[in-house]
């Protein structure tokens, strides 16, 4: 039954964290279009998403190995929901320049390589061997689902609507996400694994 709770909060977790990353696959772009023409500029967001699975997945994956996964999958959650919520005031304030947009997506992308390295190892360790396939596939239903037919729509009309909106519901996605894997119960399985390591 602890198992079963488990993945239904990372699960529940994953589907907030999807929407969320979704809001953002769409607004991103939109909002450097609006501070600058060069395309070269622009295209600059594209490879800042990207290059954190290049330079930091193997790290991360080590750091992963050896910390508590719920601790670290709420922490991860918790500063791209800041990070979202500062992005939100520096466009409210007028604040915001391409510069700041390129950090704020490089950040996010190392938090997004941190949030799904995380949930895919903890995977393993919350659920039963038989029902990992099952498991698994609703991870994977939930990314293509909620990031690309769900967030990515949604973002874009929020971001029609004022320019902070995909940003701020981006931010309480994140939110939500983090309470949720906070509050995942630690399985025999891991409470084991503690014991032998000690």
């Amino acid at each position: 039954m602890s198992s079963e709770i488990a993945f239904k909060r990372l699960w529940t977790a994953n589907i907030f964290t999807n929407l969320a990353d979704g809001l953002g696959k769409t607004a991103f772009p939109l909002l450097a279009i609006t501070l600058t023409r060069d395309p070269v500029l622009i295209s600059i967001i594209g490879a800042l998403t990207m290059l954190p699975w290049l330079l930091f997945a193997i790290p991360i994956g080590a750091i992963v190995d050896n910390v508590d996964r719920r601790l670290a999958l709420a922490t991860t959650n918790t500063v791209r929901m800041l990070i979202a919520a500062l992005l939100s005031i520096l466009i409210a304030t007028d604040s915001i320049t391409i510069f700041w947009l390129y950090l704020i997506t490089f950040i996010v992308g190392i938090c997004e390589v941190f949030a799904d390295t995380t949930s895919q190892s903890l995977i393993p360790a919350i659920v039963e061997n038989k029902r990992l396939e099952k498991a698994n596939s609703r991870m994977e239903m939930t990314f293509t689902v909620f990031q690309d037919f769900i967030g990515a729509p949604i973002g874009g009309l929020l971001y029609a609507t004022a320019i902070a909106a995909p940003f701020i519901a981006n931010s309480l996605g994140f939110l939500v996400a983090a309470i949720l894997c906070a509050a995942i119960p630690l399985p025999k399985v891991l409470v084991d694994q503690k014991r032998t390591v000690s």
